[in-house]
């Protein structure tokens, strides 16, 4: 009879517990996380994924291989509100990150804060999924290794089991700040081992007056915005008026 009476005791103490584990920024948090669905030529859907929300005005980040091939692609948020994305930012396939506008049908949207600093090995982490459900769900883990990637930006290596369908989740830290994407993994490390691509570097992608060459860029099918810097876009529309078909380019003016 005792032992009968410990188990629903014990599972709820251990459900008290993780409560307590997991941080108040959550549940604010996972609004930021949206499902992307993209699609081909023939507006057959080709693949589907997550991102989040790095700016109230819809500026995103995601994984580059879910956009390869796609001629258009909408998010769906954590509220069921589906939005179209505008355009590419910026992409490396390399490091399979992507940065894009999302065409919000709102004033702003939940987003998360970009970190500036780089979390120490054996800092805390925790990887949000895409969720449409009103309860908390998040997978913690360890900073295990932290490595440089093009000059001044991380790759990190986390002690963490990553769930199906969590590739471009974000990884956040103590502070509720977003510090690295979610990257897919293989191999017989993946039980207790992930990767993240720095949340900093996704962030630094970006048009050039070079990107009409750019075989990423090429590969998707959505629109490109144009460089920010105003010579920059000059040349960019003037090297695209020698390889854009004329339809095309009226778009792009």
């Amino acid at each position: 009879m005792k032992k009968l009476l410990i188990l629903p005791l014990l599972l709820v103490f251990f459900a008290q517990w993780s409560m307590a584990q997991t941080p108040k920024w959550v549940e604010k948090a996972k609004r930021a996380v949206f499902s992307v669905v993209t699609y081909d030529k023939n507006d057959k859907m080709l693949n589907t994924g997550n991102g989040f929300f790095v700016s109230e005005d819809g500026l995103a980040l995601s994984d580059y291989s879910l956009f390869k091939g796609a001629e258009r692609a909408v998010v769906i948020t954590a509220e069921g509100k589906q939005m179209p994305i505008s355009t590419i930012l910026g992409a490396d396939d390399m490091y399979d990150v992507i940065k894009f506008r999302v065409a919000i049908t709102e004033k702003k949207v939940p987003a998360l804060v970009v970190a500036q600093t780089i979390p120490a090995v054996g800092a805390d982490a925790w990887m949000l999924p895409y969720s449409t459900q009103k309860s908390i769900a998040c997978v913690s883990g360890k900073v295990k290794e932290v490595a440089k990637i093009s000059g001044e930006y991380n790759y990190y290596t986390l002690s963490m089991q990553m769930k199906d369908k969590m590739v471009s989740c974000p990884v956040m830290n103590l502070e509720g700040q977003v510090f690295g994407i979610a990257q897919k993994s293989s191999g017989l490390d993946t039980v207790t081992t992930c990767y993240a691509a720095g949340a900093a570097f996704a962030m630094s992608q970006k048009i050039s007056a070079l990107s009409l060459g750019d075989a990423a860029l090429k590969s998707i099918g959505i629109r490109k915005g144009l460089p920010e810097a105003e010579d920059q876009a000059l040349v960019y529309l003037f090297m695209a008026s020698s390889t854009l078909a004329g339809e095309d380019y009226e778009k792009l003016l």
